[in-house]
């Protein structure tokens, strides 16, 4: 037995250890079963068994009788904070924790480490916006902040909370791919700028052809002008040199379904499950394109895990009336033996 990636209930040396309790060899080469951890990928080529954290943390427990960490029940949906980190850059481990003192993040706390929800990966994605147009963090609390019975509602803010423009010059270093994407993120929020935005991203990518922020906005404002050739080709570009975010994937999925490319798209979609299986919106599309190739049963299954993980979310009416139908299909089809879209994500 090998591992790939930071497990969260143990580290790699006591899940070894945990290995040779339960009768098993712990092996770096040619493993027979192969952990992956949240956030990791499997090699292509190896032709071991793969389990989940929590599969492997069921299996020798069984063998040792209850002796290994017990697995959360939702192990499997969380994203690993050291991933949440290097989605969202500037919301720092400081930040994160004045979120969880304000109730506006609940991790997952594990024996080695933490874990984010779908809900909270939300918040993570305001608050690094709110961040890049120079807003500050109690500002960005009186915005997100709960009223006291505990539901969110709009509140009037007690200071001025409007975004202070972001201050760039490119004198200093005209060479910079940072500095044309900073050009190009302040121009995409308005799409009468999109030219300028995409004018700005292309020249951060002349200077470094693999920065992938760029790649990814670029799509994203793509996708927003309905260019869903060159969406395509973005995301794929900034999914070849970055293949372990499951967001890009995401885009990919979209853009793809737009254009036709429905085993395309299905393939993307996957990708961003195998990275994040508790991506609560990818599972939503999925079963989308799904329907679109009467694989009704398949649907079936991501309208049912969709609504396992978002039940209240604004999509769930929508959810639960296509798994009915996608039932219904899937059982008419089993006496033969025949075999609306939420918008990207931004970084």
């Amino acid at each position: 037995m090998a591992f790939v990636g930071r497990l969260l209930t143990c580290d790699q040396k006591e899940a070894r250890r945990l290995v040779r309790r339960s009768g098993g060899i712990a092996v770096d080469q040619d493993p027979e079963v192969l952990v992956v951890a949240g956030g990791s990928q499997r090699s292509k080529q190896t032709s071991a068994r793969v389990f989940t954290e929590k599969q492997f943390l069921e299996s020798v427990g069984q063998a040792l009788k209850g002796a290994a960490p017990e697995p959360a029940r939702d192990l499997e949906d969380l994203l690993p904070s050291a991933q949440a980190a290097r989605l969202y850059p500037r919301v720092t481990w400081q930040r994160r924790r004045t979120l969880e003192d304000h109730g506006l993040l609940a991790p997952v706390r594990l024996p080695n480490g933490a874990g984010y929800r779908f809900q909270d990966l939300r918040v993570l994605r305001l608050v690094d916006k709110y961040l890049a147009v120079g807003l500050r963090m109690p500002q960005i609390i009186v915005r997100l902040a709960p009223a006291n019975e505990g539901q969110y509602s709009f509140r009037f803010p007690t200071e001025d909370v409007r975004p202070r423009p972001k201050r760039i010059d490119l004198r200093l270093d005209q060479d910079s791919a940072d500095a044309w994407f900073d050009v190009g993120f302040c121009a995409d929020r308005d799409r009468s700028s999109f030219p300028t935005a995409i004018a700005a991203y292309k020249r951060a990518l002349e200077i470094d052809a693999d920065h992938v922020p760029s790649l990814i906005n670029l799509g994203n404002v793509y996708y927003e002008m309905s260019h869903f050739d060159l969406a395509q080709e973005a995301y794929g570009r900034a999914c070849a040199i970055d293949p372990s975010n499951p967001r890009t994937h995401f885009n990919l999925g979209n853009a793809s379904d737009e254009l036709g490319d429905l085993l395309g798209a299905m393939r993307a979609y996957r990708a961003a499950l195998d990275l994040w299986a508790g991506y609560a919106d990818t599972h939503f599309n999925l079963a989308l394109v799904a329907e679109k190739l009467s694989s009704w049963l398949l649907a079936q299954q991501h309208w049912q895990r969709f609504l396992e993980l978002e039940p209240g979310s604004e999509w769930a009416a929508v959810a639960r009336s296509h798994l009915s139908d996608a039932m219904r299909r899937a059982n008419d089809q089993r006496p033969s033996a025949k075999a609306g879209r939420t918008p990207p994500s931004k970084p």
